[in-house]
């Protein structure tokens, strides 16, 4: 029975392993702290005149349908040098998967012998199964993947600064983000979620996470916002960026608390131009289990939120 266990499962030490890396794996800031520790000494100078811009904005909104377009306009309204890109290849996930890179990253692992620095000149003589460029590279490569898809086009197109919105991102990617540009914006944005689901619902095929997770009813769309909405209060209680309320967007107070932490003087929606963008269902009723499913999802955050 044994032997039928280990082959239908594998052994004990494999099972443990594999949970070790899934709970190591579950937060971001572990790993970039070990990152740091171990290799910030040696990092070398990013580029020759480093990022274009040392301040990008991100606008990370709880889900869709809350306002974050809004919201990206607002901040470019007055300020001709930046171009917010809107959640530039969503489904692809850019800053996603960069983000995963740094998952296995700990004080043991990468080993300090795997890196080509202490090696011999003659390499043909040495065991190079595992055989790394340095860990400075690893992290300049990083932000030039993000210099050249964001601020090099933002440059071409005579932006000196630049930013992006998205639906999908929550605390690990903030602090991934702030790990390459330690001074850049964050703008949290937050809806009560049955009017954002209202206005979403005539969608329901959109991914918070392709190919695996569509967020294709109420209690999906409920736990996507929740979680977002406690990741983004997470980031708040550390000091990190602005909490904004959809509704709020029209407040003298709330609007300009934003341009004093971005910079510069941002309108209110009342002054931005009606723009005929996708048309959600935001005067059709919900049905009761379509509310039951959403409230149940969003559990007491819809109230600590306000909502």
């Amino acid at each position: 029975m044994k032997s039928i266990g280990r082959a239908l499962l594998g052994p004990r030490r494999s099972r443990a392993t594999s949970r070790d890396a899934r709970d190591h794996a579950a937060r971001l800031d572990r790993q970039l702290e070990a990152f740091d520790s171990r290799f910030q000494a040696g990092l070398a100078p990013e580029a020759p005149r480093g990022p274009l811009c040392e301040e990008p904005v991100f606008i990370l909104s709880a889900g869709w349908r809350s306002g974050s377009t809004l919201l990206q306009r607002m901040v470019m309204a007055n300020n001709p040098s930046i171009i917010v890109w809107g959640e530039p290849y969503d489904i692809a996930s850019p800053i996603q998967t960069l983000a995963d890179q740094l998952r296995p990253f700990s004080a043991e692992w990468p080993r300090s012998g795997y890196f080509v620095e202490p090696r011999g000149s003659n390499l043909s003589n040495e065991w190079v199964a595992n055989l790394y460029p340095p860990a400075q590279a690893f992290r300049t490569a990083h932000l030039a993947y993000l210099e050249t898809l964001f601020a090099a086009p933002a440059e071409a197109l005579g932006r000196s600064h630049w930013g992006l919105k998205e639906v999908r991102l929550g605390s690990d990617h903030v602090r991934y983000l702030r790990w390459l540009y330690p001074r850049a914006k964050f703008v949290f944005l937050i809806r009560n979620p049955l009017n954002a689901y209202r206005s979403y619902r005539n969608r329901l095929t959109w991914f918070a996470d392709w190919p695996n997770k569509m967020v294709a009813t109420p209690y999906s769309f409920g736990r996507h916002w929740r979680r977002l909405c406690g990741e983004f209060l997470e980031m708040r209680a550390q000091g990190v960026g602005v909490l904004l309320h959809y509704e709020s967007l029209g407040d003298d107070a709330a609007v300009s608390g934003l341009g004093d932490y971005l910079g510069w003087a941002v309108p209110r929606l009342q002054e931005m131009a009606k723009l005929k963008g996708w048309n959600g269902d935001a005067k059709s009723p919900l049905g009761a289990i379509e509310k039951v499913m959403l409230r149940r999802a969003v559990g007491s955050m819809a109230g600590d939120l306000g909502y």
